[in-house]
């Protein structure tokens, strides 16, 4: 023990008070000094914190709004592509439609067009038929009587000719 009288360990009363003393100036010294200014950067380091994470927060709700907005348009884009297609179908198939109604119609007025021609020729063939049919027959019946025939002779033989033919088509 004696090592503590005389060592570290050994306490001096007025050192030990005078040691209180200038720990509690210092300690007042920093208090009014440095301790308010530590307190002010600590607050203003805690204020920008929470203003940092209001705006973070104010972001994040912007940032969501623009997502649901930039959804709902890509979902309004897709049904009016939707739309736009539906319709350029309906309209092509109106189209096609309407080209193959009138190829149809114009290919039935053709074929009605081809009838009444051939149906004309051959009245007309039938027609130049029959009038050489009765110049020949005017012509072998005058061989054949060996004499000129006059008009009313000639009219009648051909009328009966005429009916001769008629009866056979």
């Amino acid at each position: 023990m004696q090592f503590i009288k005389e060592g570290l360990l050994k306490v001096d009363p007025g050192l030990l008070l005078w040691t209180v003393i200038t720990f509690l100036i210092l300690l007042l010294i920093l208090w009014k000094a440095a301790w308010k200014p530590i307190v002010e950067a600590l607050d203003s380091r805690a204020e920008k914190i929470r203003g940092d994470i209001e705006n973070a927060e104010k972001s994040r709700q912007e940032a969501e709004k623009i997502l649901n907005q930039h959804r709902e348009m890509m979902a309004n884009a897709r049904s009016e592509s939707a739309q736009i297609i539906s319709k350029g179908r309906e309209e092509a198939e109106k189209i096609k439609n309407d080209i193959v109604d009138k190829a149809n119609s114009e290919s039935k007025a053709i074929a009605e067009r081809a009838k009444k021609e051939i149906e004309m020729v051959k009245e007309k063939a039938l027609t130049d038929l029959k009038a050489e049919v009765v110049m020949l027959s005017t012509e072998i019946a005058a061989k054949i009587i060996n004499k000129n025939i006059n008009a009313d002779d000639q009219k009648s033989l051909v009328n009966e000719a005429l009916n001769k033919i008629r009866t056979v088509q």
